[in-house]
């Protein structure tokens, strides 16, 4: 279906000038009874760790981004929509705080570092900070806290929480900092 869209653009000629972004919302689920389905990664759908949040996030627009270009630091799906508005020439809401920022500076090279220091999720008692390449995920109903440095650990295989206590501490501020200006999930 994807080459088909594609194909409609190109039929209609819109196809350089249109930005295109494919993703995923979370990854692959683990009832449907593949094993290893998001090798390397741990987990899968409904879970924090990377196998079910790392997915592919594609950015084509011919006119604009260099094929082959590439862009390894973690993004968001609110991204799309400031990237969105960016690309429209339309500014951001000034009434709200928006998430995401505009990823095209990062795809063309222009701007670089990463677009987000910190991360955050949660899904009722499941929670998770990510600054940086440490990563905290908080499980309240199974009172279970890991810790995990991405950068040398990208498959969540050695939980640090006991190693890193003041990391851990930290990362537990931050989580409730973003916490109290949420609404509740």
């Amino acid at each position: 279906n994807i080459g088909r869209v594609l194909r409609e653009l190109k039929d209609q000629g819109l196809y350089d000038n249109t930005l295109v972004i494919f993703t995923s919302d979370n990854g692959g689920a683990n009832y449907i009874g593949l094993d290893d389905l998001n090798k390397p990664y741990r987990g899968w759908k409904a879970t924090f760790f990377e196998g079910g949040t790392r997915v592919p996030f594609f950015m084509q627009w011919p006119a604009v981004i260099p094929a082959g270009s590439t862009f390894g630091e973690p993004v968001s799906h609110f991204d799309i929509f400031a990237t969105a508005a960016s690309v429209a020439g339309l500014p951001l809401p000034q009434d709200r705080v928006i998430d995401g920022v505009d990823l095209l500076p990062y795809a063309l090279g222009t701007k670089s570092g990463r677009p987000h220091e910190q991360m955050f999720w949660r899904s009722g008692a499941y929670q998770v900070a990510r600054n940086g390449d440490w990563k905290l995920q908080v499980n309240d109903t199974q009172n279970k806290v890991w810790l995990f440095n991405l950068k040398d650990d990208p498959t969540e295989q050695h939980d640090l929480a006991a190693s890193e206590p003041q990391r851990v501490k930290e990362l537990q501020e931050q989580l409730a900092q973003f916490n109290s200006q949420q609404h509740a999930p």
